[in-house]
């Protein structure tokens, strides 16, 4: 399994969070969270990013248990909410985030994801130009960028960003 729950909890001072997700995500699938405000969707994205960590339960990606170091590695993550330095190139935030992923020879790869995000033309514009859906095209391109096995994007369609034509994840 790709993904998968037991009991996964993240409880707040405050109450809330998620309470027992339980789920499996086989290979292949595309797996949505749906739900109104303050449901938890993007409490259980991040445990199982790794940016929080849960209050019980247990979890697993791609085989290995939650939190080991070289499955993340693995993953691509695009945040609900995300800011890049505003006098960074869209090409200079890939080098950075290539540089983060220890990647070498990144060139070529930062070209074809900005073809990708369809930001190709837009590659040497700083940020701070950008609108909304340029910079969420962005996000993708860096969440795309170290070619993972496993990409969450949390809220995905809070703006126009998805890029026309097909775009794949993981290594072939």
């Amino acid at each position: 399994m790709i993904i998968e729950t037991v009991k996964l909890t993240k409880l707040y001072r405050t109450g809330a969070g998620c309470r027992e997700i339980s789920l499996v995500v086989a290979e292949g699938q595309i797996f949505g969270l749906l739900g109104p405000n303050g449901a938890g969707k993007s409490t259980l994205v991040k445990m199982l990013v790794g940016l929080i960590l849960p209050t019980s339960g247990e979890a697993s990606l791609l085989g290995r248990p939650l939190g080991d170091v070289a499955t993340r590695r693995s993953i691509g993550y695009l945040p609900e909410n995300f800011r890049y330095h505003d006098w960074l190139s869209a090409r200079e935030v890939l080098r950075f985030h290539a540089g983060l992923a220890r990647m070498r020879e990144a060139e070529g790869r930062i070209r074809e994801v900005l073809d990708t995000a369809g930001l190709a033309a837009q590659a040497d514009r700083k940020v701070g130009t950008f609108s909304k859906g340029m910079q969420q095209r962005l996000g993708l391109a860096a969440a795309l960028l170290a070619d993972p096995d496993l990409l969450f994007l949390d809220e995905p369609t809070s703006g126009p960003w998805i890029p026309s034509g097909a775009w794949r994840c993981g290594r072939s």
